[in-house]
């Protein structure tokens, strides 16, 4: 799961759909653990310690939880991510964010050669609401993106 941008260590409304998401699912299908992806971009805490302590307060084992705390952006979370999964010998992945966000992860997993789905909950609530400005800040996000992807394929 991608993390967010965190001021003060609060988790916004969408790292929290993000995070109920996960749970969720979590909790309807097998997979064997949650990887969290998120360096210390907004706080000193890093996003994927954030969101491991509120995983295990909705009741996730804590043993399934596994942390990548250094990346500062998209590409860097799938990146470092790809890595985990080749150590812990797990051939594909679920990637869980926002529907806006959805298209830009799925190009990054491709071009990093990571075996990955996205899946994002489309409530008409959160797209109406917080979602659709982000919609368009993505396409300036995409193309911010390539010199990454370069770097890190």
């Amino acid at each position: 799961m991608l993390g967010q941008r965190t001021e003060n260590g609060e988790i916004g409304a969408l790292l929290q759909e993000r995070l109920d998401t996960a749970v969720r699912l979590f909790g309807q299908h097998r997979y064997r653990c949650i990887i969290v992806s998120g360096g210390a971009v907004g706080c000193e805490r890093s996003e994927a310690e954030i969101m491991r302590e509120y995983l295990i307060q909705q009741g996730v084992p804590p043993n399934k939880i596994v942390s990548e705390a250094q990346s500062r952006n998209t590409v860097q979370n799938i990146a470092y991510c790809r890595t985990l999964l080749r150590q812990a010998n797990l051939a594909s992945c679920v990637i869980v964010s926002n529907s806006f966000h959805l298209r830009r992860m799925k190009y990054i997993a491709d071009k990093l050669n990571v075996s990955a789905g996205v899946y994002a909950d489309r409530s008409l609530q959160s797209i109406l609401f917080k979602q659709w400005r982000l919609t368009f800040e993505e396409i300036r996000a995409f193309r911010l993106s390539l010199p990454w992807i370069e770097k890190l394929r």
